[in-house]
């Protein structure tokens, strides 16, 4: 009998939740594919701007965020420089 009540109370505040979303989200689906392309070209934009370090700032072969190479790391240092070749 607990149990039965249990669920009935569980559906009717899904039921709640459901009609309240619903309200809230009206008239937002009518420009889904312009806001999709949008995001897409905006995306495109980002990949294409890269964020790297400058030459001479510490990079490794782990972390290796350098606009053009990563020279190998003097003997006995963990990291190596960024450079330009």
């Amino acid at each position: 009998m607990k149990l039965t009540y249990a669920l009935i109370v569980a559906m009717l505040f899904l039921t709640a939740c459901q009609l309240i979303t619903t309200d809230n989200s009206r008239g937002r689906q009518e420009y889904r594919g312009a806001r999709a392309r949008t995001k897409m070209q905006n995306y495109k934009i980002f990949k294409l701007t890269k964020r790297c370090d400058p030459p001479g700032a510490a990079c490794s072969r782990t972390n290796n965020r350098c606009c053009h190479a990563c020279s190998s790391p003097p003997p006995g240092q963990g990291k190596g420089k960024c450079t330009n070749a």
